[in-house]
Protein backbone atom coordinates (compact mmCIF):
# COMPACT_ATOMS: atom_id res chain seq x y z
CA UNK A 1 0.00 0.00 0.00
CA UNK A 2 1.54 3.87 -0.62
CA UNK A 3 1.78 5.85 1.74
CA UNK A 4 -0.75 9.04 1.58
CA UNK A 5 0.27 11.94 -0.27
CA UNK A 6 0.20 15.28 1.37
CA UNK A 7 1.15 18.65 1.16
CA UNK A 8 2.40 21.18 3.82
CA UNK A 9 1.00 24.62 4.10
CA UNK A 10 3.42 27.34 4.60
CA UNK A 11 1.54 27.71 8.01
CA UNK A 12 2.56 24.16 9.36
CA UNK A 13 6.01 25.25 8.50
CA UNK A 14 6.47 28.59 10.53
CA UNK A 15 4.09 26.75 13.24
CA UNK A 16 6.77 23.95 12.92
CA UNK A 17 10.05 26.49 13.41
CA UNK A 18 8.09 28.69 15.94
CA UNK A 19 7.53 25.48 18.63
CA UNK A 20 8.85 22.46 18.92
CA UNK A 21 5.84 21.00 21.04
CA UNK A 22 2.61 21.26 18.36
CA UNK A 23 1.59 19.08 15.98
CA UNK A 24 3.04 21.31 13.24
CA UNK A 25 6.65 20.24 14.62
CA UNK A 26 5.59 16.45 14.65
CA UNK A 27 4.16 16.33 10.92
CA UNK A 28 7.51 18.33 9.97
CA UNK A 29 10.01 15.57 11.46
CA UNK A 30 7.98 13.02 10.30
CA UNK A 31 8.84 14.13 6.48
CA UNK A 32 11.80 11.47 5.90
CA UNK A 33 10.13 8.69 7.80
CA UNK A 34 7.92 7.00 5.30
CA UNK A 35 4.61 7.60 6.44
CA UNK A 36 3.67 9.68 4.18
CA UNK A 37 4.65 11.42 0.72
CA UNK A 38 5.49 15.11 0.86
CA UNK A 39 4.35 16.76 -2.60
CA UNK A 40 6.37 19.58 -3.52
CA UNK A 41 6.04 22.49 -6.40
CA UNK A 42 8.17 25.61 -7.12
CA UNK A 43 5.96 28.04 -6.35
CA UNK A 44 5.20 26.41 -2.71
CA UNK A 45 8.68 26.16 -1.91
CA UNK A 46 8.94 29.94 -3.17
CA UNK A 47 6.14 31.02 -0.59
CA UNK A 48 7.99 28.89 1.98
CA UNK A 49 11.27 31.01 1.47
CA UNK A 50 8.98 33.71 1.04
CA UNK A 51 7.53 34.03 4.59
CA UNK A 52 10.44 32.24 6.34
CA UNK A 53 12.57 35.57 4.83
CA UNK A 54 9.94 38.08 5.88
CA UNK A 55 9.47 36.53 9.62
CA UNK A 56 12.96 35.26 10.13
CA UNK A 57 13.41 38.26 13.05
CA UNK A 58 10.49 36.57 14.94
CA UNK A 59 11.55 32.86 14.25
CA UNK A 60 15.13 33.87 15.08
CA UNK A 61 16.32 33.48 12.28
CA UNK A 62 18.52 36.23 11.03
CA UNK A 63 21.63 35.71 9.56
CA UNK A 64 20.82 32.21 8.48
CA UNK A 65 22.30 30.95 5.23
CA UNK A 66 18.93 31.91 2.21
CA UNK A 67 17.35 29.06 1.64
CA UNK A 68 17.47 29.53 -2.05
CA UNK A 69 20.37 31.70 -3.67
Amino acid sequence: MNPPKVVLDTNVIIAALRSRRGASFRLVSLVDSGKFETNLSVPLVLEYEATIRAQQHELGLEGCVPILV
